[in-house]
């Protein structure tokens, strides 16, 4: 067990200690260093067989670091299109009647935000901003402000049809796409069940009494209207429901349809085949029918500036990773593990993985790293035990999930924490922020070990 104990531990010191000079804290680095370890302690000791293992992670990653690139450029251009505003305005002129509706309003619109940016931290710092005064005026206290924000934004993160998350997960375990598609549909259920859920928990808890709105805070126009004047800025956005419908629902790949050759060549190339991942494909269409906009062509400079800018740390970590995964594939620490674990109970693998893929997510603020450095070894597992596929790949999702919300290094609370104490120019304490959240990241968990056993 050396082999697994001394990388996991040192990628663990890594990442926890930051006064570690040069690399402490710095996951990429922490990573890539563990992933030089793994391949040693695995008696691998040429550098081209090093090379073969990262571009192996590379290409079983390369969905989730597709869909991150791709996701941050469609992001851009729905906020230059107006999608955001459209939807704020709509779900006001819906729910916003009263604080609670309000609330509700806004949770489903900073949700559909952030699965657009597909990154909790970036859709807390652009589209969390906005939505400061309209919650600040409904009385609610700066940290119930910021687990408001930061409930909108991490759900967001799960939710399909981006489900980053989830899409990691299946990398990891190599899932055909059909069973991806099967993940993504199960997604739709859970999520929306965790969504219902936060959205009444903030509406009870957050606010005690429902009261009327500010006038300045009720939109002027109804529904319809609304929907009428920015029905064109929803043009992407509708056409991304249909695709998805048309693909999870009735097995219509229309995407791979209209490539033709174009997509089989594509699907075989190494890492590039991340690119023909469904999602991706009709997140790309989706950014392109955004330049029938003059606003994006004539920002289109703008739009592919900030959406590389705003995704590099991301992808960053993820080629990282992607160094990591293939290192423990390569050097067989797997089959360590499988080896160890033959004497111990099935449940007793499933309650101490579980557990630990939380504790990760709780003490490094990442769902991506959880799923990088437990789930790798974890999910393989969880699969040997008959475990499916896609019920796999949501337990990974879900529990990291509900670790990355749990305190004390819940980044995207600390993010919200202080842009509502910098907008309202009030202290708000972060970990009692994330305290609040802590009832959804337990119904996380909850679900993510319930499909260990069902």
């Amino acid at each position: 067990m050396y082999s697994v104990i001394i990388p996991v531990g040192l990628l663990f010191i890594l990442i926890m200690v930051k006064k570690i000079p040069y690399v402490g804290g710095k996951v990429p680095y922490a990573l890539i260093i563990a992933a030089v370890v793994t391949l040693i302690c695995g008696h691998i000791y040429n550098p081209i067989d090093w090379a073969k293992a990262w571009i192996s992670g590379l290409d079983r990653l390369s969905w989730v670091m597709a869909l991150a690139l791709v996701g941050s450029y469609y992001g851009e251009t729905q906020g230059v299109i107006g999608t955001l505003d459209t939807v704020v305005d709509l779900f006001r002129s819906l729910f916003g009647k009263s604080s609670r509706g309000m609330i509700c309003a806004v949770i489903i619109a900073i949700a559909v935000g952030g699965e657009a940016f597909g990154d909790c931290n970036g859709a807390a710092a652009v589209i969390g901003l906005l939505v400061i005064p309209a919650l600040a005026g409904l009385g609610m206290s700066g940290e119930k402000v910021a687990a408001t924000i930061a409930l909108g934004c991490m759900m967001g993160s799960i939710l399909p049809p981006i489900s980053q998350a989830v899409m990691l997960s299946t990398s990891i375990l190599n899932l055909p796409q059909e069973v991806v598609d099967e993940t993504i549909n199960i997604t739709f259920i859970t999520a929306g069940i965790i969504m219902l859920i936060s959205m009444l928990y903030a509406m009870f808890f957050f606010v005690k009494k429902n009261e009327p709105l500010p006038a300045e805070l009720i939109p002027e126009d109804g529904p319809i209207t609304i929907l009428r004047k920015g029905f064109g800025s929803l043009l992407p956005l509708i056409l991304v429901v249909i695709l998805i419908i048309l693909n999870s629902i009735f097995g219509l790949n229309v995407m791979a349809t209209i490539l033709g050759p174009v997509y089989d060549v594509l699907s075989n190339v190494v890492v590039v085949k991340g690119l023909t991942n469904s999602i991706v494909m009709i997140l790309i269409a989706a950014t392109l029918i955004t330049f029938i906009f003059k606003s994006v062509r004539q920002n289109s400079a703008e739009i592919l500036k900030n959406g590389f800018r705003n995704v590099i740390p991301s992808l960053s970590i993820q080629a990282s990773a992607a160094f990591f995964v293939g290192a423990i594939l390569a050097g067989g620490q797997i089959d360590v593990i499988l080896h160890a674990m033959e004497g111990l109970s099935d449940h007793l693998v499933k309650i101490g993985g579980g557990t630990s893929l939380v504790l990760v997510g709780m003490l490094t603020g990442s769902q991506t790293s959880a799923q990088n450095v437990i789930f790798t070894f974890f999910g393989p597992l969880l699969m040997s035990m008959g475990v499916s596929g896609a019920h796999t790949a949501i337990v990974g999702s879900h529990l990291a999930s509900a670790g990355q919300m749990m305190p004390p290094a819940n980044f995207t609370a600390m993010i919200c924490a202080s842009l509502v104490s910098s907008k309202l120019e009030i202290k708000v304490d972060p970990i009692k922020t994330m305290m609040y959240l802590l009832p959804i990241a337990a119904m996380l968990a909850f679900i993510g070990f319930l499909f260990m056993f069902i």
